[in-house]
């Protein structure tokens, strides 16, 4: 896609380049969208339109870095409202939303272009386009990533479509709801009326990441666990300057940088890890951790959680009843902290769903929430 070079720049937020990736008519968008089965199924009314965004953001060392994402549009109507998709955790580069591919990105394209919406989903730094270490679940980086990428996805349909909608809805899976309410939390700091928060969903999202997702992760109820926390040292190791081996035992500590370098797929990491996500682990930050001493991996943790703030638009956390990776403790808690601080927060259970089952139940319940509540705003004298 040609675009002017005074849309591009070296500031965060600036356009990089844009490639079309797809063009699907509503009944092959239908059709897409019928092949995941889902329980609650999404009724398509509009064509589809892909693209690949390349934009400039800021990493956590301050750094400038390219990173991508997907943007998508309904064909043949007006556009009033953006959503914004978190994907949940993924290791290998090109499983991002904004790859070719008829995975997570795709799919929620079509569930939300396909009804009218503007679809806005990061990749991330790391992933997609962007050949660096992935900041897994770190608050502040994937805050400002998502952020900068709002900034490029409003720039390029202010260009292709003339106008930027006032309505932003912002949603995520797994990882993704932990990137959810960071971006929320620093949308709505920002006070820019061109992002305006008018309701958030998290699903099966770990928000206390100290307090909650460490400690469950430690028993290895999931097959899943050993590759969350291998993911999560790798990352905090690199961004906080501290080495691995001072969490990992070998041979961890030198195989992880390895496996988590945006070129394996999930099941060869697997496989590489031990069953027992403590054998991860050396014996002084298990004992440090054991005795509830302090050490700057489980500081980090609590760093990077997104419980303590109170949203000022309305919040809705999805989660499945016998979720093994991320426990429904999380959205409970944060359900009742943000409740005694006056939020307009509801956890929704969506039956008795385990991790990847979850997000197929809540995204179409959380995609009709935002239609409706901009069916209600359009109404609005």
């Amino acid at each position: 896609v040609a675009i002017p070079e005074s849309l591009k720049g070296d500031d965060p937020g600036t356009l990089v380049a844009v490639e079309q990736t797809g063009r699907y008519p509503g009944f092959v968008a239908q059709y897409l969208l019928n092949s995941v089965d889902l329980p609650d199924p999404i009724d398509v009314k509009y064509g589809v339109t892909l693209y690949r965004v390349k934009y400039r953001t800021t990493n956590y060392d301050g750094s400038a870095v390219v990173a991508s994402g997907l943007l998508a549009l309904p064909n043949g109507c007006d556009l009033h409202s953006v959503v914004v998709y978190h994907h949940g955790t993924i290791a290998e580069r090109l499983a991002a939303p904004s790859q070719s591919r008829l995975g997570e990105g795709t799919l929620v394209a079509v569930a939300t272009s396909g009804i009218g919406h503007v679809l806005v989903a990061p990749d991330y730094i790391g992933l997609g386009e962007s050949h660096t270490t992935h900041p897994y679940l770190h608050t502040k980086t994937t805050a400002s990533t998502s952020t900068d990428f709002l900034r490029a996805a409003r720039t390029l349909v202010e260009h292709l479509r003339v106008k930027w909608p006032s309505s932003l809805y912002l949603m995520g899976f797994s990882q993704g709801g932990h990137a959810t309410f960071a971006v929320h939390r620093d949308l709505e700091k920002l006070h820019d009326p061109r992002f305006e928060v008018r309701a958030s969903a998290a699903i099966a999202g770990p928000f206390h990441l100290r307090e909650v997702s460490f400690p469950h992760a430690l028993t290895g109820k999931s097959k899943a666990h050993a590759f969350y926390l291998a993911y999560t040292s790798n990352s905090y190791a690199h961004t906080y300057s501290q080495p691995l081996k001072s969490i990992m035992i070998s041979p961890y500590a030198e195989t992880v940088p390895v496996l988590f370098d945006g070129d394996h797929k999930t099941d060869e990491i697997l496989a590489a890890l031990p069953n027992d996500p403590r054998k991860l682990f050396n014996l002084e930050f298990l004992a440090a951790y054991d005795k509830g001493e302090s050490h700057w991996f489980l500081d980090a943790l609590a760093e990077n959680n997104v419980d303590a703030w109170t949203p000022a638009a309305p919040v809705r956390i999805y989660y499945g009843e016998d979720d093994e990776d991320v426990p429904p403790e999380e959205a409970r808690r944060l359900e009742a902290a943000m409740k005694r601080r006056g939020a307009d927060v509801t956890a929704i259970s969506v039956g008795d769903c385990k991790h990847d089952a979850s997000a197929r139940h809540a995204i179409p319940k959380a995609i009709r929430w935002f239609s409706e509540l901009q069916t209600a705003k359009l109404a609005m004298p």
